[in-house]
């Protein structure tokens, strides 16, 4: 995803949990105040991307690895692929 995407969401994200009732954000109108959290929400989508691309290559690694790989894209390789992906988030998250 590209950061003009991310910031775009992030921005969002921002604007949308402020007007979550019973969420309460100090000075959300000081720019300071916006731009710090909006940074923060940044670096964590920014994150969650790294890992979802790690994942992914550790999931191909494995698939690729069987005796008989499915064709990717077919629907055996998109239930492996499910299955695998899933244990590797519980493994690595520690589900």
């Amino acid at each position: 995803m590209s950061r003009e995407r991310l910031f775009g969401l992030a921005e969002r994200i921002l604007t949308d949990l402020a007007a979550v009732e019973g969420v309460v954000i100090r000075q959300i109108a000081d720019e300071k105040v916006r731009t710090h959290l909006r940074t923060e929400i940044f670096r964590v989508l920014e994150d969650e991307g790294r890992l979802e691309e790690t994942v992914d290559q550790e999931v191909r690694k494995t698939l690729g690895s069987y005796s008989r790989p499915a064709p990717e894209g077919s629907a055996e390789w998109e239930v492996l692929y499910n299955k695998t992906r899933d244990e590797v988030y519980k493994r690595r998250l520690r589900l």
